[in-house]
């Protein structure tokens, strides 16, 4: 019996940890037989494209972590309507899975967080349907001078968290990572955009999901 319970023991702490380092959300999964699981799409703004981040993109980044083939399908200034009507470019090469990251964009384009949550959780089914699976990501907090859109990219946040619990999906927190020292995790000359640090913590937070 002893030797019983700490095996017991060791066997919770192992599946607790599976998939989860704090970010609440459902564990990644696996994807289905007919997709790579070697193969990740990173879908996104310009925090995914890389315009104006300080070094590398973080899909570079997150492909030197995982040893996988990691594709950037970024596009600047867009919202998460634009990778609502989108997704079928990143699931249709069938992928192991896709990090999603919308959300930045949407306050200035007068993009209420409802329809975030919607336009992502739309995403998160395409993704599903297609055998992928969806990592959500919530857009961080800005500072100077883009202060002023953090009241709505917090909703945003919170309405991503529950879009990922509801749906059972991976969630990457990184409005609550970047909300302890943003100014850390962002380029100076914009505070929007990632620094060198933002980028490879970005990276290291989807990384933990794969």
């Amino acid at each position: 019996m002893k030797r019983v319970l700490p095996a017991l023991l060791a066997s919770f702490l192992l599946f607790a940890g599976c998939g989860d380092d704090g970010d609440g959300g459902g564990g990644a999964g696996k994807p289905a037989s007919g997709n790579d699981p070697n193969l990740v799409v990173c879908i996104g703004d310009s925090l995914t494209a890389g315009i104006n981040c300080e070094g590398a993109p973080y899909p570079s980044r997150l492909a030197g972590m995982c040893g996988k083939t990691v594709l950037n399908l970024g596009v600047g200034g867009v919202s998460s309507a634009y990778g609502r009507s989108h997704v079928g470019e990143a699931t249709s090469r069938r992928p192991g899975y896709v990090c999603i990251l919308y959300g930045t964009n949407d306050p200035g384009h007068h993009v209420e967080p409802s329809e975030t949550a919607a336009n992502v959780r739309a995403i998160v089914a395409a993704c599903k349907a297609a055998g992928c699976v969806p990592i959500v990501g919530t857009p961080p907090p800005t500072i100077e001078p883009h202060w002023n859109n953090n009241s709505g990219l917090s909703e945003i946040a919170e309405a991503l968290r529950a879009v990922a619990r509801e749906e059972g999906a991976a969630l990457v927190d990184l409005h609550a990572a970047f909300s302890g020292e943003p100014a850390r995790y962002l380029n100076p000359a914009d505070g929007l955009h990632f620094s060198d640090a933002g980028g490879d913590l970005v990276a290291r937070k989807f990384d933990s999901k794969l």
